[in-house]
């Protein structure tokens, strides 16, 4: 499995944090049926999000991932 969620990381203070939380663990979930569960709660947090923060947030968890690769 590929690492990309900080599980030191503190409760998110914020929703971009919450986001960039839900988006790794959607990711990184062990079946298909969490990863649903978790992006419904991504999708949540998004929806009270500007449209440019969601972007950066997908662009914080692509770049974690990219790095766990190599």
């Amino acid at each position: 499995m590929i690492e990309i969620v900080d599980h030191t990381m503190e409760t998110p203070q914020n929703n971009y944090d919450a986001l960039v939380l839900a988006l790794g663990l959607a990711v990184t979930a062990p079946n298909e049926d969490k990863s649903k569960e978790v992006t419904a709660v991504a999708e949540l947090i998004a929806s009270q999000m500007e449209p440019l923060e969601i972007a950066r947030a997908k662009r914080q968890v692509e770049k974690k991932l990219e790095e766990s690769q190599t």
